[in-house]
């Protein structure tokens, strides 16, 4: 009697043993799938054109979708802080040079105040539009916390990259131009939006108050 008792007990726990250990990896790739539906992630290709927050630091009209209905949008996202950010300016110029009778507008999007940039500009001179995002607004839409990250809109306001400076080349903006998806490695998201955009939001205060803004 002891002895069946004892097999039944060993049955029994060998049992819940295995039912534990199935069960690990469909518990884990459920994480995994959680995980994944959090990630940060910027937006799509295909993704219409969101609406913009800036202004021109020229002190021109706030640029809007209306009065760039068929052009390419370039818009760059960067600071005056951001090494990478800098050394990419040269870069754009030259693009910026090569393709100013085509249809493409380039506009590069700081956070920061525009005394302080004005200051930036003089040892740093950029060819593109500089254009300033008080409210972060447009940052926060296109998740553009890893700066320096380039948005790229056709001619039809769908986005057809986003892409590192590095990874911006005249055939990318010629694909663009002649209305196909450019083939080009695309950007990767900031891993903390939260964390870049409270961090951006405290230098832009301090640079205000600097400035008295």
């Amino acid at each position: 009697m002891r002895r069946h008792s004892l097999i039944a007990l060993l049955l029994v726990c060998g049992f819940i043993t295995l039912n534990h250990l199935s069960s690990v990896p469909a518990t884990k790739a459920a994480g995994d799938r959680q995980d994944e539906t959090t990630k940060p992630s910027l937006p799509k290709i295909g993704t219409e054109r969101p609406e913009l927050s800036l202004h021109l630091l020229s002190g021109g009209p706030d640029p809007n979708w209306q009065n760039l209905e068929g052009q390419v949008v370039v818009m760059d996202f960067w600071a005056t802080w951001c090494p990478p950010c800098i050394d990419s300016i040269p870069h754009l110029n030259e693009l910026h040079k090569k393709f100013e009778k085509e249809k493409i507008k380039f506009f590069s999007v700081t956070y920061e105040p525009a005394p302080h940039v004005r200051e930036f500009l003089k040892e740093h001179p950029m060819a593109t539009e500089v254009a300033i995002d008080d409210s972060l607004n447009t940052f926060k839409t296109l998740q553009a916390w890893g700066i320096p990250v380039i948005f790229i809109f056709n001619s039809k306001g769908k986005l057809v990259a986003a892409v590192h400076p590095n990874n911006l080349t005249a055939e990318v903006l010629s694909a663009a131009l002649r209305g196909e998806v450019p083939q080009v490695k695309q950007a990767t998201p900031w891993h903390d939006p939260a964390g870049a955009e409270n961090y951006f939001r405290k230098l832009q205060l301090e640079l205000k108050e600097k400035y008295k803004q």
